[in-house]
C-alpha cells in the first residue's frame, strides 16, 4: 500500500501520514501541515531510495540507528560493528588447552604419527603460555609480540614453524567456533633463506660403505637403501625384508610406513642399489630389523669409524643430489622420493649439485668398492 496522508479531526495533532507493514496499519501525525508534508515527503522519497525496508522501521528504531550513525560515522562501520558483535555471540566456550587436545587428534585420526604430535603439541603448548586459556582474549598484539620473542630464542625456521602451526590451530578454533577473530590474519610470518642441501661426496660414500662391509654390516641394508633409493631413515626403520620384492626389483612402502600415509611401490632403481641388498640379506640379514634408535646409534658410530661427516638427511640428499645429475630429469627423481609431481624442491636445491660423471661413479659404487 502506498503511502498515504490521513487526517483526523477533533485531536490536537491531526495532520496525519498512514502506511502499512505485514498488513498493520502505521500512523505518524503532526501538529501543521508544513510538518507533515515534511515527513511525507521525505518518506516517499527513502522508499524509493531504499526500498519498503524503510517503511518497516518504527520511529524507536530510526532514532537508535540515527545514535549510531553518529557514533560510528558510516551506515558500513555500524554493519561490520554488529556482524562482529553477531559472531562472538555464537562462539562457544573453550579453554585453549582442551581444544589443542582435541586438534591433534584430529591429526591423529588423519593419519598424523606421534612425532608429528608430539613436536606440534610442543609449540602449541608455548603458544598457551604465552596467550592463555581464554581463547576469546588471543589478540593481535600479543601475537605481534610472541613473534618477537620467538625470534630472539629460535632460530627463523623454528620461528616460521611455531607460527604457522599456531595460525592452523587458529583457523580450526575459528570453524569449530571456539574463537571469533583470527590475531594470526595481519601477522607476517617471516621467510627462511633455506641452507644448502648437504650431501657425501663419492670419496667418502666409499669410505661409509667400505667401513659397513668391514665393522658394521648390519648397517649396510639401510645405508643402501638411504643412499641409493633415497628413503627416509623414518621408513627403512619399519621396512624389514618383506617390503623388499628382490626378483622384481621393487620395493613396497605401506601406509604405516610412509611420512604421507600413503601406500607406494618404489622400482627403477640403480643395479648398486640391489647388489648391495644382497650383500646384506646374505651376510648380515639382521640389518634389515633394526630399530630407528639402534639405526640412528649405529650410523653415528659407523660414521666415525669411517672418519665421514654426516649431516643430517645426508643419504637422502646424496641420493637426490647424483640421481638428478645423472638423468637430468627432475620428475623421474621426484618419484623414486614419492614426491609426483613436485620438481620445483629439487630443481631449485639438488640441479647443478654434481656433474653426471660424477653421478655415474656414485652409482657404480658396488660391494668390493675400494676408494681411489
Amino acid at each position: 500500500m502506498a503511502i498515504k496522508r490521513y487526517d483526523r479531526e477533533g485531536r490536537k495533532s491531526s495532520y496525519g501520514v498512514m502506511w502499512r507493514v505485514d498488513g498493520k496499519r502505521k500512523f505518524r501525525f503532526f501538529q501543521n501541515r508544513s510538518l507533515r508534508e515534511d515527513f511525507f515527503r521525505e518518506l516517499q522519497r527513502q522508499e524509493r531510495k531504499v526500498g519498503r525496508s524503510i517503511l518497516e522501521i518504527s520511529s524507536e528504531e530510526a532514532v537508535i540507528m540515527k545514535r549510531c550513525l553518529e557514533l560510528m560515522g558510516t551506515p558500513e562501520k555500524v554493519l561490520l560493528a554488529c556482524q562482529e558483535i553477531s559472531e562472538k555471540s555464537s562462539v562457544k566456550l573453550c579453554p585453549a588447552s582442551k581444544a589443542v587436545s582435541e586438534h591433534l587428534a584430529e591429526k591423529r585420526e588423519l593419519g598424523r604419527d606421534s612425532n608429528y604430535e608430539r613436536a606440534v603439541r610442543k609449540m602449541l603448548e608455548r603458544a598457551l603460555d604465552k596467550f592463555g586459556e581464554s581463547l576469546s582474549e588471543w589478540s593481535d598484539a600479543a601475537a605481534r609480540e610472541w613473534r618477537l620473542e620467538l625470534s630472539g630464542e629460535f632460530k627463523p625456521v623454528t620461528v616460521r614453524n611455531h607460527l604457522k602451526k599456531t595460525a592452523a590451530f587458529v583457523r580450526w578454533c575459528m570453524s569449530r567456533k571456539y574463537m571469533a577473530a583470527n590475531p594470526f590474519a595481519n601477522l607476517e610470518i617471516p621467510g627462511v633463506v633455506m641452507p644448502e642441501p648437504q650431501f657425501l661426496s663419492v670419496a667418502d660414500t666409499k669410505k661409509l660403505f667400505l667401513a659397513a662391509q668391514e665393522s658394521y654390516p648390519q648397517t649396510v641394508a639401510y645405508l643402501a637403501l638411504g643412499a641409493f633409493a633415497g628413503i627416509r631413515s623414518s621408513s627403512t626403520a619399519q621396512l624389514g625384508m618383506e617390503g623388499i620384492n628382490f626378483e622384481q626389483r621393487g620395493i613396497l612402502i605401506m601406509a604405516s610406513q610412509a611420512k604421507n600415509k600413503r601406500r607406494v611401490y618404489l622400482d627403477g632403481h640403480e643395479p648398486n642399489l640391489w647388489a648391495w641388498l644382497e650383500w646384506a640379506r646374505d651376510h648380515a640379514p639382521e640389518g634389515f630389523s633394526l630399530t630407528k634408535r639402534q639405526w640412528d646409534r649405529i650410523r653415528r658410530e659407523l660414521a666415525s669409524e669411517a672418519k665421514v661427516k654426516m649431516p643430517h638427511n645426508a643419504l637422502r640428499h646424496s641420493f637426490c643430489t647424483y640421481h638428478t645429475a645423472l638423468y637430468g630429469d627432475a620428475g623421474r627423481t621426484a618419484t623414486l622420493l614419492t614426491h609426483k609431481g613436485n620438481v620445483s624442491i629439487l630443481y631449485e636445491h639438488y640441479r647443478g649439485n654434481a656433474s653426471k660423471p660424477q653421478a655415474q661413479e656414485y652409482f657404480s659404487v658396488f660391494p668390493g668398492t675400494r676408494q681411489g
